[in-house]
């Protein structure tokens, strides 16, 4: 057995499998005795003999580098609509017009193919794949996740470019804009989709959605008020795509908080001020009854000054310090664009 991993002839007819894995371990034991100048077959981008699938063609497309397939498991098939095997798949197996395709691929097959087994276009199992259609159901092909009950609708009948693989990285030197409904609304001349309907402008599927792990619909989340607010439920329920947050905007909102909870902090000071005063002047009140003049009891006035002193010296001074962390810690630690903790993203913005 060959003792390089990344190397796999199991596709192979059992000869042709036992042939390279052979030569594989000649090569390698000669190199450890010390032998140079040798390769495996493939190394340094030579010819590599592998176990390679037969791409069934249709009529109607044309494939490069040939039609007798490929010598690295690489296609690129002009055609017309097709995502499955089968000759009556997609628009093009309806024999729709407007309907072209073309497919990039490689590794048709997945990680194992079968040496010379008759394959067709599957988007689940081959390696890597660019797809670009006329007329197409993309979401349908590629097995996407969609949510009518919030109106992410699929897309049907409509030019499409699907790209998949196991990681895919797009990289712009001077930036990436997603962009969506080009030239609609007050743009001069409009823009009409590939099947010549106007573009809908709104709704919640016209817009870009990160969804990860494929998880959409909703989830369960217990209520954090123990015990709940009168009506509330124990457990509510959230969708799982949500609308992104717009930072500007959210800055004005928690901005606004911070001004009226300092001016909630205000009132309170005003009211512990007025009350300070009544209590001073309850508590030093002198009326006249029938015996004469009434004084207030030493007792309580010693009792009064004390718990009132120490209820405005700690009131007054804690709304002061939270004034202060609201009005200037808070804001700068949160609030602004130049703090580290700010959620204002520098470089990434949506709408």
């Amino acid at each position: 057995m060959a003792t390089d991993s990344c190397r796999d002839f199991s596709g192979f007819p059992h000869d042709m499998r036992k042939n390279a894995e052979q030569c594989d371990e000649d090569i390698i034991k000669r190199k450890g005795e010390g032998e140079t100048g040798l390769r495996l077959p493939g190394q340094g981008c030579s010819k590599l003999i592998e176990p390679l699938p037969t791409f069934d063609k249709m009529e109607c497309e044309v494939v490069y580098p040939s039609d007798n397939g490929s010598d690295n498991n690489a296609y690129m098939v002009f055609g017309r609509d097709r995502h499955t095997r089968k000759a009556l798949a997609g628009y093009g197996g309806y024999g729709c017009t407007s309907a072209g395709m073309i497919d990039l691929v490689v590794g048709r097959g997945g990680a194992a193919p079968r040496h010379q087994e008759i394959v067709g276009p599957n988007f689940f199992t081959d390696a890597a794949r660019v797809y670009i259609s006329q007329r197409a159901d993309i979401d349908r092909y590629f097995n996407l996740p969609v949510d009518i009950a919030v109106g992410i609708k699929p897309s049907e009948n409509r030019s499409a470019v699907g790209i998949k693989a196991d990681a895919v990285r797009i990289i712009g030197r001077e930036g990436i804009r997603l962009v969506t409904n080009a030239r609609t609304g007050e743009s001069n001349p409009k823009e009409f989709n590939s099947r010549l309907e106007p573009i809908q402008s709104d709704g919640p599927d016209r817009g870009i959605h990160l969804i990860a792990h494929r998880k959409m619909g909703k989830y369960d989340v217990i209520n954090p008020h123990i015990p709940p607010r009168s009506g509330d439920p124990i457990v509510f329920k959230l969708d799982r795509l949500q609308p992104l947050v717009r930072g500007d905007n959210l800055k004005h909102c928690i901005n606004e908080l911070v001004e009226l909870t300092r001016e909630m902090n205000f009132l309170i000071r005003n009211f512990i001020s007025t009350q300070t005063e009544y209590n001073t002047r309850l508590a030093f009140h002198t009326h006249t009854t029938n015996t004469g003049v009434a004084f207030p009891d030493p007792g309580n006035i010693s009792g009064w000054a004390k718990a009132t002193i120490e209820t405005i010296k700690n009131a007054q001074v804690n709304l002061s310090i939270l004034d202060t962390k609201m009005g200037v810690w808070y804001k700068n630690v949160y609030l602004s664009s130049a703090s580290p903790l700010s959620f204002l993203s520098r470089y990434n913005k949506t709408n």
